[in-house]
């Protein structure tokens, strides 16, 4: 017998059958105080316990109160010996171990039922429990697996509970640390691990899902050969709302890989580095899922920076084992979020980090048709094919979760319509239309969008500036079709109120494109980065729901000259960013920017170079014909009475603009209410008069000067 091993005895304290024991001393080796020196021990510290067996298991040194003992004897408790599998009298050989007790992290628990018919912990309770568990794990102070808590009453509830393991070990020991230790609930189907980190395929998801299963098959490969392997073990997955990024991480953690941990926006700093250190140090695998991690980083949350430093810490202790080993430990990091530049801080982008990620679209056409196949709708069998074809056709910038809602409201309609369900009654398209009234696009909500409802019969006159824009928007077919390039966008500038605005909205509804309709103004922020930051995010949308018009009214208030009074230095970053978007270094799609300004001579020169701003269209006062037209538009509207003559109004009406002209037939009869009170004069007079009373806005000065302008820049 060496003079490490000892004779085994159970601890005279721990009684058979004690009620609510503390397990003070569960986890603790009683040795003779002078064995214990002599064997350089430390109290407290860690040692080792050893049987014949290939088994090792660790236990807390401490020295004996009882000197009478003899020194060859060590005391453990009833827990220590069932969990060591140890016979009293049995020689077990004990020696110093590895340094203090660690912390301990995440301690799984099991609730034992013994009766077959009692019902499982809820998830409603389990919070409450997690709470009160961990009071009595404090109590315990040493923590190890086999640890029972039997017959414990909460509110009302007699429960029991057994752990199972402590940070991913049950042949180990670790010290409770407030703050740092926490309980969490496992049960048989939770356990079962061992799955292939792959990700099935999704709809409308193919190039994404490709993406994400070639990073994931890095984990289970030796970096040797690799010129430059990505060390992280951490990656973003980003997208609009709706896209799928939720779904997705459900997807993952189904693969069965390993235990799956998810951080809250409850979760405290101290609390997310003790998940980090315990995925890193237990030898199974561990996913730790972030659906939205702006929830704890975003830039108003109190805790950020903090949060920013402990989750960049965790990932790179991950990326350094992965250098250390030439292999990434089996620890996966997966957040989501909506925009990866915006959202996540440069800090977590570097190298090691979250430097991986992967974008979730908006699904394009092929992509909802894939959708709504997925969902299965209930469809007529012989027109099934239509229906999809022509609903994945209608969806423009519709999401995978907006395609969902409008299926549901067409059920609901259908429901509705049938009375009681019955199969042998399917959707019909009615049912269909009526869902698609319901939801509006999720690529639509944040943004100020003006649906688009006048067309270019709604404007009077103006036909050569109808016929350039009709131009702009063609698309060249036959063999001429790959060898032009339609223009990116398209600058209307001219007097005020001469029909601009209305212009942009006849072009977006006689394109059918998505119109986006801003102020240069509304994007204009007091805070740094935020004008800019406003501007990316329109174009980000605009893309997402191509295709579409991108409609800049009042554009000088954002576009002015560098070199003027009023090119600030936030001005030259917000004119910076625009002409980024439009030519820089991302391709913009089928995205066309349509600007309107009264003052072109305020615009920076370089929105006027190739590729930017291709064609400046000079919309003018309105002709006669226009004002006829405008005339003879609001006489259908306001129903005047017979005897009008647009012609002759007209031409009294030289000088003003369309929203003047438009003005004149709105308020004639309410004016002409004080002055005739017989109602006795013509409406010809009563316009006439009307026409007489209101000024001109537009001087024949400023006509001048949009002429100079134009010569200036021709020249």
């Amino acid at each position: 017998m060496g003079k490490d091993d000892f004779k085994v005895r159970l601890q005279p304290q721990d009684v058979a059958g004690q009620k609510n024991p503390n397990y003070k001393n569960a986890a603790k080796i009683f040795i003779h105080p002078t064995t214990f020196a002599q064997g350089g021990f430390t109290t407290a510290y860690l040692c080792n316990v050893e049987t014949d067996g290939p088994s090792r298991w660790e236990a807390v040194a401490w020295p004996a109160p009882d000197k009478n003992v003899a020194n060859n004897i060590i005391s453990v408790s009833r827990i220590f010996q069932r969990m060591a599998s140890l016979e009293l009298g049995q020689m077990a050989r004990v020696t110093p171990g590895n340094g203090p007790v660690p912390d301990a992290g995440v301690v799984l628990m099991k609730e034992i039922i013994a009766d077959a018919d009692a019902a499982p912990l809820p998830p409603s309770e389990q919070t409450r429990w997690q709470y009160h568990l961990e009071s009595r794990l404090e109590l315990a102070e040493y923590i190890m697996a086999g640890i029972s808590f039997d017959e414990i009453v909460l509110n009302g509830s007699r429960r029991s509970f057994v752990v199972t393991s402590v940070n991913g070990r049950n042949d180990n020991v670790a010290k409770y640390a407030p703050g740092s230790t926490v309980v969490e609930f496992s049960n048989d189907e939770a356990n079962k691990t061992g799955g292939k980190l792959e990700v099935g395929r999704l709809p409308g998801m193919a190039r994404q899902i490709d993406e994400l299963n070639e990073f994931f098959d890095d984990f289970d490969v030796e970096f040797e050969g690799y010129t430059t392997p990505t060390y992280s073990c951490g990656i973003i997955v980003h997208g609009s709302h709706g896209t799928g990024k939720s779904m997705l991480l459900d997807h993952i953690a189904a693969t069965n890989w390993g235990r799956v941990v998810r951080l809250s926006y409850n979760d405290k700093p101290s609390t997310i580095q003790t998940y980090f250190k315990t995925a890193l140090e237990q030898r199974s695998p561990t996913i730790i899922l972030i659906d939205d991690i702006t929830k704890l980083i975003g830039k108003d949350q109190s805790s950020r920076q903090v949060m920013i430093e402990v989750i960049g810490e965790g990932l790179d202790d991950l990326a350094n084992k992965s250098r250390q080993q030439n292999m990434r430990p089996h620890v996966l990091v997966v957040a989501t979020c909506l925009d990866y530049l915006n959202d996540i801080p440069h800090a977590l982008q570097r190298p090691g980090r979250f430097e991986e990620h992967v974008a979730l679209p908006i699904p394009d056409a092929a992509g909802r048709k894939e959708i709504i196949r997925f969902h299965k709708p209930t469809f007529p069998a012989d027109v099934f094919d239509q229906y999809v074809s022509d609903l994945g056709d209608r969806t423009h910038a519709y999401t995978g979760a907006d395609l969902r809602k409008v299926l549901y409201r067409a059920t609901k309609a259908w429901r509705k319509r049938v009375g009681r369900p019955s199969t042998a009654q399917p959707l019909t398209w009615e049912d269909v239309t009526k869902g698609l009234h319901e939801v509006r696009p999720t690529a639509m909500h944040d943004i100020n969008l003006k649906p688009p409802t006048v067309r270019w019969s709604d404007i009077g006159g103006y036909e050569e500036v109808k016929v350039a824009l009709q131009r702009v928007l063609r698309k060249p077919t036959g063999p001429r079709a790959r060898m032009a390039k339609p223009p990116k966008g398209v600058l209307l500038y001219g007097p005020p109120g001469c029909s601009k605005t209305m212009t942009a909205q006849a072009m977006a509804t006689e394109s059918d494109f998505n119109f986006f309709a801003v102020k240069g103004g509304e994007l204009l922020n007091m805070y740094v980065g935020e004008t800019e930051r406003s501007i990316r995010n329109l174009f980000k949308r605009a893309r997402e729901a191509s295709p579409s018009i991108i409609f800049f009214d009042e554009f000088d208030s954002i576009a002015g000259s560098r070199s003027g009074p009023s090119g600030g230095s936030s001005g030259v970053q917000a004119l910076t960013t625009l002409l980024t978007e439009m030519d820089g270094f991302e391709r913009i799609g089928e995205v066309f920017v349509l600007a309107a300004t009264n003052k072109p001579e305020l615009l920076d020169s370089a929105l006027r170079r190739p590729g930017r701003f291709d064609e400046l269209i000079y919309v003018p006062l309105p002709d006669a014909a226009a004002r006829e037209a405008i005339f003879a538009a609001k006489a259908r509207e306001l129903r005047f009475p017979d005897g009008v003559d647009a012609a002759e109004l007209a031409r009294h009406a030289e000088g003003y603009s369309g929203a003047e002209v438009a003005r004149i037939c709105d308020k004639a009869f309410w004016d002409a209410d004080d002055d005739d009170e017989g109602g006795n004069t013509a409406p010809m007079d009563v316009l006439l008069a009307a026409i007489r009373k209101t000024p001109k806005l537009v001087t024949q000065d400023m006509l001048d000067h949009y002429e100079e302008w134009q010569e200036r820049f021709r020249s």
